[in-house]
């Protein structure tokens, strides 16, 4: 059976890879876009699922020799080698690419901004924002001030802000966008409407919506690498580069609170299958969100540390259940919780944090866990055995024959063998002291 196993799974990965090879050669092979533009979307935080889809859309669009792309954008931000993989691509496609911020109420927030930079053409639907691109992290402190209320910043903190602000500058002076708005952007994390970055020479256009941005695209130049390129948008039609099935289910799981949940409902099902086995469903559930945690954790940057402090949270909240410390284990617990759940992702920019309102409601779903549930588990297996042999003890029965070491007792309207070093006489009251495979010991029980 094993080796059946083992020749199934190879047999599966074959074909896989083989699939892949095909597919490639497939879109190697793809017919050329005529009087088409290629659109993406990204939609949600910049991860390496999102990264990887963008990246290789755009590829294609100029293997294809698309007009142009468009990259439709709404991000709260992410992750900045994510970001930073995207924008490489945007630099060095010989396609002219336009960034636009959409549907109307989108952000072009933290990564966003940065990528919004890097466009040949950056645009924005009325009702969206941009900017608040400051980097953030648990371990430094941008905002430490003196004494004389100046900003006071240590190396690292110099190190991380100064490198991002070389590079939005950098972005900035390639697409000769506001250099001053693009530091206050990165040092001061402002952000600005979608009228106020028109007007301060940040993006290009103002776009009701598609069929605007295009109209107002159409004559447009642009330099691309040297060479001036007109946008044409006459007739022009849309070719959507759209996620495959497997993109689309681990960018599901790209989500920094999803996998956070999932973890919780990992420790939570797998804690109740071992305290209480038998269960199964707790188990197996617990089972598949460590599973998907830990295939999220390939795609996610976890921090170790958020991660530890998180099961010593859980280890104090157990160590409560068994020694009296009068709660100071349970706040020593609550303390790590939350610090650890803040910590749990390591990411430069925002966006890839999880909100505190959720790390409040998980913290009190597993108090509530630990002191309820897993209470009155212990409470039931400390208590005393009211069934089979075990439950006997202690229980009274009536003698049906006179015995000095072994005879018969009626107890629960059962008959079973007894014995006993006192003498005892029919009908007397007895007491259940001990058991032995079916055979009770008794001692005549006290008036």
């Amino acid at each position: 059976m094993r080796r059946i196993n083992i020749i199934t799974i190879f047999v599966f990965l074959s074909f896989a890879a083989y699939a892949d090879t095909l597919m490639d050669s497939t879109l190697s092979n793809e017919p050329k876009l005529t009087n088409q533009y290629a659109g993406i979307k990204l939609d949600g935080t910049v991860n390496p699922i999102i990264a990887e889809h963008i990246v290789s859309s755009i590829e294609k669009a100029n293997n294809r020799n698309a007009k142009f792309i468009v990259i439709k954008m709404d991000t709260p931000g992410g992750l900045m080698t994510s970001m930073r993989e995207i924008i490489k691509a945007i630099l060095s496609s010989k396609v002219p690419v336009v960034v636009y911020a959409f549907p109307k109420g989108a952000q072009a927030a933290s990564a966003g901004g940065y990528i919004m930079l890097a466009a040949h053409v950056a645009a924005m639907a009325p009702g969206t924002e941009i900017g608040a691109m400051h980097p953030v992290s648990p371990f430094m402190d941008f905002g430490k001030k003196d004494e004389k209320g100046k900003q006071e910043t240590g190396v690292m903190e110099k190190k991380v802000l100064n490198d991002t602000v070389a590079y939005a500058r950098s972005l900035a002076q390639k697409r000769n966008r506001n250099i001053q708005w693009t530091e206050d952007a990165v040092k001061s994390a402002i952000s600005s409407t979608y009228l106020e970055a028109k007007k301060l020479g940040v993006i290009d256009l103002i776009a009701e919506d598609m069929a605007d941005l295009l109209k107002k695209l159409n004559g447009r130049t642009v330099n691309v690498d040297g060479h001036s390129i007109v946008f044409h948008t006459t007739g022009i039609k849309e070719y959507e580069y759209e996620m495959d099935l497997k993109q689309k289910f681990l960018n599901y799981f790209a989500d920094p609170q999803l996998v956070f949940i999932l973890f919780i409902i990992a420790l939570v099902g797998i804690g109740m299958e071992v305290k209480n086995p038998g269960m199964i469903f707790p188990g197996a559930l617990g089972g598949i969100a460590l599973f998907l945690f830990l295939m999220a954790m390939r795609i996610l940057p976890i921090n170790i540390f958020g991660l530890v402090l998180i099961l010593l949270a859980i280890t104090l909240f157990i160590l409560e259940l068994n020694f009296v410390s009068y709660g100071l284990l349970t706040i020593g617990g609550i303390i790590s919780f939350v610090l650890g759940s803040m910590i749990l992702f390591d990411s430069p920019l925002p966006g890839m944090s999880i909100p505190v309102p959720s790390i409040i409601g998980a913290a009190i779903f597993l108090l509530l866990f630990f002191f309820v549930l897993i209470r009155s588990i212990l409470a039931v297996h400390r208590g005393k055995v009211s069934t089979g042999m075990e439950g006997l003890i202690g229980e009274t029965g009536t003698a049906i024959v006179d015995f000095n070491k072994a005879g018969k007792i009626l107890i629960h309207g059962e008959y079973w063998n007894a014995e006993s070093d006192e003498e005892i006489k029919k009908n007397d009251q007895v007491t259940v002291v001990a058991s032995n495979g079916m055979l009770l010991t008794v001692k005549r029980k006290k008036e």
